[in-house]
């Protein structure tokens, strides 16, 4: 027969499992999941080396100090990436006395089409404050995976293009010292964006 006090013991023993269970439990699903949200900024951006026009080298540590907008895309795109890069040249014609205070880059998703000086063209078009940037395959997938930018090339059979890429459509907004700080559609009003970096510059 078992003694009350050896009951009590493994009563109190099974409990504290039961604790210390429930405390790792909350603790991967919820604090470390809530660490994980608040570190956001960590998973965008990052570290690149990309091609301008003329064969300008450009890489992270040139855009600090001002902030940065960057939208991905490419030339040959139909409809998103012009809509976008307007919205855009809407926000540098706005902000036009302050130019010179933030960077705008629009890197290629293409960049078998997309040299440096063919996107240095393109990017005109919308406005000249605007830096194309392309570069190697590797480059390019590079910087898009550490800006968590969604593309695929899509086959169009029939046409002359052969291909198009369908991919995500965000501007991005980086901080003077190159951290995320939120992102905008590509249909997004002009004002949201001229509002987030008027506080910034």
């Amino acid at each position: 027969m078992i003694k009350t006090g050896s009951k009590n013991f493994v009563r109190g023993l099974r409990l504290s499992l039961i604790i210390l269970v429930g405390f790792v439990i909350y603790y991967n699903f919820y604090l470390k999941g809530n660490d994980n949200q608040s570190s956001s900024n960590a998973l965008i951006g990052g570290n690149f080396e990309l091609v301008g026009e003329y064969g300008k080298i450009y890489t992270h540590d040139d855009f600090l100090g001002k902030p940065l907008l960057i939208f991905f895309g490419f030339a040959s795109c139909p409809d998103i990436c012009p809509y976008g890069l307007s919205v855009i040249g809407s926000v540098l014609d706005d902000l036009e006395k302050k130019n010179n205070k933030f960077n705008v880059v629009f890197v290629t998703l293409d960049p078998e089409r997309d040299n440096p000086d063919k996107l240095a063209e393109f990017v005109k078009l919308f406005h000249p404050h605007i830096i194309g940037l392309s570069g190697t395959s590797d480059q390019v997938n590079s910087m898009a995976n550490n800006w968590r930018v969604y593309r695929k090339e899509i086959e169009l059979s029939g046409s002359a293009l052969g291909y198009s890429i369908d991919h995500s459509a965000y501007i991005y907004l980086m901080n003077k010292e190159g951290k995320y700080l939120t992102h905008f559609s590509h249909n997004v009003d002009a004002e949201e964006i001229i509002r987030e970096l008027s506080s910034l510059i």
